[in-house]
């Protein structure tokens, strides 16, 4: 039997392990939307930086979780993904109703009735979600942990990752760009029931737990090296508008190179505070982020710190991305006083 010290050595790793994943997956997303990112990275960054939160997602699924009731299932995962997907869409149609009329925004709300991103909310597509992108994520996330729990009711977890990723290869290549979309995500979650159940695999097998040091070290360069040439091959993909490149059989291996480089590189980093506050403020960040760069951009502007036909490059990426992540600390004080739970 293990000893107690053992177990908590385990679970505490465990810990710092996904942390560190959620803090590299969370700063990949707000870097890729960032303006001034040279192409080659966006590529690299759009190929896996979603499908690394699908997956840690289903390794974050916990056993018990399982066997509750499809029924009970779906209330909590309401409860935990909802709320906040309501939150901020509010939070950003409230800037849009506010800034809509300022700059470059102008031109993009002309014959835009006030209402308008109201669809959005209802479709849960990123095309209409146009006032804050990222919140496809959240309705999409939600079918798929509840189509993934009613599943394990008939199939183990490595029955269902096979039938999963199999289903989810065949999308990629035969609705790849389709020329219409399901509402709340129903044809993408499909491709994320992949990374899912992928994710919970690798929970139930250990897969990271039984790695040592070199190891690691090896597999995080070697799935980098395979990451940037399989990469290379293909454009822009993203999973949000079900575009999955010229190639698009190479989506799902691709994606998960850079999954299991990320996860790699988390095992390897110790625990630190910045990774620790990333990853418990995730579901804030995520759909907030995109607000707040444009703010970044939007004050710039105004204050004439940058001129309107400014080039934007690296430095601008890095700086508007620290800069939306830290905007957060103020919304992350005033949720403190709001009767919700994020």
């Amino acid at each position: 039997m293990q000893d107690h010290r053992s177990s908590v050595k385990a679970s505490s790793d465990r810990h710092v392990f996904i942390d560190n994943a959620k803090a590299i997956g969370i700063v990949l997303v707000v870097v890729g939307h960032s303006k001034g990112l040279p192409d080659y990275l966006v590529r690299l960054i759009f190929s896996f930086h979603v499908p690394l939160f699908f997956f840690i997602s289903g390794f974050l699924l916990k056993p018990d979780k399982l066997q509750q009731s499809v029924g009970g299932n779906l209330k909590k995962t309401l409860r935990a993904l909802a709320v906040p997907y309501l939150f901020f869409f509010c939070f950003a149609f409230g800037y849009w109703l506010l800034t809509r009329n300022i700059g470059e925004k102008a031109a993009l709300s002309v014959g835009r009735a006030w209402y308008q991103p109201l669809i959005g909310l209802l479709t849960g597509l990123e095309t209409d979600l146009y006032i804050d992108p990222p919140l496809w994520f959240f309705p999409c996330l939600i079918l798929t942990a509840i189509l993934y729990q009613a599943a394990r009711k008939l199939l183990t977890a490595a029955a269902a990752a096979c039938c999963f990723a199999a289903l989810g290869i065949a999308v990629t290549i035969f609705c790849n760009h389709p020329s219409y979309r399901l509402l709340l995500g129903l044809d993408s979650m499909w491709v994320a029931l992949s990374f899912y159940a992928l994710g919970q695999l690798a929970r139930e097998n250990a897969w990271f737990s039984r790695a040592g040091i070199t190891h690691l070290i090896l597999f995080s360069l070697m799935a980098s090296a395979l990451l940037v040439w399989s990469g290379s091959f293909n454009d822009r993909v993203d999973l949000a508008t079900m575009y999955f490149g010229m190639r698009p059989a190479l989506y799902l291996p691709t994606s998960l190179l850079g999954i299991a480089a990320a996860l790699s590189i988390a095992k390897l980093l110790p625990a630190s505070r910045i990774a620790s506050w990333l990853s418990e403020n995730t579901l804030i960040i995520f759909p907030a982020h995109f607000v707040f760069l444009g703010l970044v951009r939007g004050i710039a502007l105004s204050l004439h710190a940058i001129p309107g036909d400014y080039h934007y490059a690296l430095g601008w990426s890095a700086f508007s991305s620290a800069m939306a992540i830290l905007l957060c600390l103020p919304l992350m004080y005033i949720l403190r006083f709001l009767p919700i739970r994020i």
